[in-house]
Parts: structure tokens; sequence; C-alpha cells
């Protein structure tokens, strides 16, 4: 770790305090300069550090840009860091690159042409929001491939948590919601060897809605953000918690212990909801019984010919009213 990151992260855990060039040099055993010239760096990268004789260095807690050193100070797994002001998508970006044993993430301040599900633009815009990809060749056998979007949706969950305090439920199967609003949709793709019967390569994107900005209209009443105040939380730590939290479970597929989790903060099961078996407009009511251990979202249909009848989901889409 570089110098400039080991500076960032003893800043951040001290934010908005006042430490002390001696400290620092002593803590990272580096001399007064090179704490100077980390200070100097990071000024560039866009951090608001106060300098004060006589008391040192200190935070400011409005900083918030994205920066290599500031995910890479929160990180807890090996990863290969690329982070850009604006990019098309970042899945984009990771479905070129050349993987190696190690994963790869690519995080965006903003996108302009950001995706979701069935090629949906998803709405990108910089400074409020974090999107981000991670892409790695996984371990595990091929018919994990159907559980990697709820993995996902998990570690999201547990890095929003941990970073932001709040408690974020899941609608089946990769919409996050907060405040009976939708903050994070994940995307993911996969490359896979039907020969060997592994995945040659796994992309896992995420787009989380973190500060308030400007939604289109058509979807301003669904749409929300983690925190209504902006700076409020670090997205560069927050980025760095989604990459932990989603190798610590992608290492531990085989388990299927995040099965369990993704059950309890789905907060569709219980309730009416419609479904949308073609992914448009027209769909049927039904009650949301259970996620089977599939994967699959357990149905009952309480209208038209089908009413009575209970289905296991693996396609279509469902909505449902939010209050």
């Amino acid at each position: 770790m570089s110098t400039k990151t080991e500076l960032l992260k003893l800043l951040t855990e001290n934010q908005n305090k006042f430490i002390s060039g001696q400290f620092i040099g002593e803590t990272l055993n580096v001399s007064r300069n090179a704490v100077w010239k980390a200070v100097s760096q990071l000024k560039l990268d866009g951090y608001e550090i106060e300098s004060r004789t006589n008391a040192g260095y200190k935070l400011s807690g409005d900083a918030d840009p994205l920066t290599t050193d500031g995910v890479a100070a929160g990180l807890k797994v090996s990863c290969d860091l690329k982070v850009f002001d604006t990019v098309t998508s970042t899945n984009d970006l990771a479905k070129v690159a050349a993987l190696g044993h190690q994963p790869m993430a690519f995080i965006a301040n903003r996108q302009s042409q950001g995706r979701g599900r069935l090629g949906r633009s998803f709405e990108s815009p910089g400074g409020t929001g974090l999107y981000m990809t991670i892409a790695l060749k996984p371990s595990f056998e091929l018919d994990k491939a159907l559980y990697v979007t709820m993995a996902a949706a998990v570690a999201t969950c547990r890095a929003l948590e941990k970073i932001c305090a709040i408690k974020a439920d899941i609608k089946w199967v990769n919409d996050i919601f907060y405040r009976d609003k939708k903050i994070c949709g994940i995307l993911t793709e996969a490359q896979s060897n039907f020969e060997t019967g592994r995945i040659d390569s796994l992309i896992i994107g995420t787009g989380v809605n973190c500060f308030p900005g400007s939604f289109p209209e058509e979807i301003r009443h669904i749409a929300g953000s983690v925190s209504d105040i902006p700076g409020s939380f670090s997205r560069s730590a927050l980025a760095a918690e989604i990459i932990n939290q989603t190798m610590d479970i992608l290492d531990h597929m085989d388990e299927m212990s995040f099965l369990t989790e993704y059950r309890a903060r789905c907060f569709i099961l219980g309730r009416s909801i419609t479904v949308h078996p073609s992914y448009d407009d027209k769909g049927v009511t039904a009650d949301a019984l259970d996620i089977g251990d599939d994967g699959g979202l357990i149905v009952k249909y309480t209208e038209g010919p089908d009413k009575g009848r209970i289905e296991t989901l693996h396609t279509g889409e469902i909505s449902i009213s939010v209050n």
C-alpha cells in the first residue's frame, strides 16, 4: 500500500479531527517530507485536507471524490482497481478486460451509457451515484451461476449496512430498496464453458444512488437514494466494502449460506405482486410465497385462468405497489 493510500486511511479513520505530522510519520514509518508529499497528492485528487501549524492535518467530512487510493484504503482483498470519472459503462469495460488470477473492479463517478436488465438504460449522473463492476474468473461450477445476482444483492446490503448504517431490503431478483424506494440495481453477466462445466468469466455490475439527484420523470416515483445528505458517507469506502463482501460470499459459494439472508431481506414475501412473464406491462396478480432453494420465486396466482396455481418463477419480472 502506498504512503498516499495509508495516509488517506489514517485521515479517514480520524475524519474531522487534526492529527499531527509527527504522529502520521511515526505511524506510517515515513519522513515528515513524505507526509507532506502524500498530503499534496491527495489534495490534487480532490480531497479537502486542512493543514494547521502545531495541529497537523484534517480531512473534511464533505470530501467525497472517487479515487483509486480512496477505494484501496478500505479493501481487505486483493483486487486490481480501475477508477474513472466518466465511462460509457463499467460492465462494457469489464467485458473487454484481460482477466488474471485476481479480480478486477471498474468504478466510475458517472456513466454515459449505463445499462440495466434487458438493455434498459440506467440513469448514472455524476457526483451522486456509485457505478462499479467486479470481474473475475470464479472457482465454482456452472450450476452456481444462477445464484450470483442473489449473492451480490446480499453483499451490497451488507456493505450498505456497514458503511451507511441503513437496513436495505431486496426485491427479487436484483433490486435493492430503502424507505420503499429503489436505491440500487445489479446486473450480472457470464461467459460459460459448457465443455468444462465452468464459468470462464463473470461480471457483476452494481449501480447505487448514493445521494439525491435529478431522476427522470418516469422513475421519480420509485427511485430513491441511500442518504438525503450529500457527502454523509464515502462512496470510495462503500465501493471497497461492496468488493469485500462480494468476494467473501463468492469465496464460500458452495456453502450457499447467503440464501437464508436473501430470504430474510426479500421484502416482497407475503405480499401481493404483479407478475410480468413477458417483461411487458401486461401482468397477473399473485401472492409471493417464498424463495426456493434453486433461487426461484414461489408464487400463487390470485386471478385469471391460473388462479390458485402455485408456480416457481425463474424468468420474467415482477412489480409491487409501494406506499
